[in-house]
C-alpha cells in the first residue's frame, strides 16, 4: 500500500487523538507510505440527512465537504481510524463520516487503533467491524491496537510505554499490507 488514509476520530480540543494520529502517521510514512489525514474537525462534515441511502447506486452526494470526504476515501488504497471509544462505540463523529458513504468502502482495507478505559477501545472496534466490514463490505483488518489508559497511555495521551504502543500499533498496520 502506499496511499494511506488516516480518519481522526475527535473533534475536541486538546483530544488523545491528536497524540495518537501522529504516532500512526510516523509509522506509515516509515514503511514508505504516502499518508493523508482525514481530519473530521476541519472536514465539518453535516449530520447525514439524505432521502437516500449511500449504499444506493443512485447516491450522489451534493455538499462540498461529503464530496471531499468521499474523493478522500475513493482515492486511498487503505484506511486508519484512530478511534476513542465513546459509550463502547466509535466517535460519533466517525459514526456520521462512515455513514456518508457506501460503494467507496466496497472491498477497502481498513486498520482499527483504538483507545479508551476498559477495553482500549475494543467495543468500538466491534462496533466499527460491525458498521464496516458486515454492512459496508470493507475489509477490516482482524489485527488491531487497543490502547489502554493509565498502562499503554496516560488519560492526557502522552505515552507511558513506548515500546508496547509502538509493536500495537505496528501489528494493526500490518493487517492491511
Amino acid at each position: 500500500m502506499t496511499n494511506i488514509l488516516v480518519v481522526t476520530g475527535s473533534v475536541r480540543p486538546n483530544s488523545v487523538n491528536s497524540k495518537i494520529v501522529p504516532i500512526v502517521e510516523n509509522k506509515l510514512k516509515e514503511q514508505g507510505d504516502t499518508v493523508t489525514i482525514a481530519d473530521l474537525a476541519d472536514l465539518n462534515l453535516p449530520f447525514f440527512n439524505e432521502s437516500v441511502s449511500p449504499t444506493d447506486p443512485s447516491f450522489a452526494p451534493t455538499n462540498e465537504r461529503v464530496q471531499q470526504w468521499t474523493q478522500m476515501v475513493a482515492n486511498a488504497e487503505a484506511i486508519v481510524f484512530v478511534t476513542p471509544e465513546y459509550n463502547h462505540n466509535m466517535s460519533p463523529v466517525q459514526l456520521n463520516a462512515v455513514d456518508w458513504i457506501g460503494k467507496e468502502w466496497k472491498d477497502k482495507p481498513v486498520a482499527l487503533i483504538g483507545y479508551g478505559w476498559g477495553t482500549g477501545g475494543g467495543q468500538a472496534h466491534d462496533a466499527a467491524r460491525e458498521a464496516l466490514a458486515v454492512n459496508l463490505g470493507a475489509k477490516v483488518s482482524e489485527m488491531q491496537a487497543n490502547l489502554f489508559f493509565t498502562k499503554d497511555i496516560a488519560p492526557d495521551g502522552s505515552i507511558i510505554d513506548e515500546v508496547t504502543v509502538n509493536e500495537k500499533v505496528g501489528a494493526a498496520l500490518g493487517g492491511i499490507k
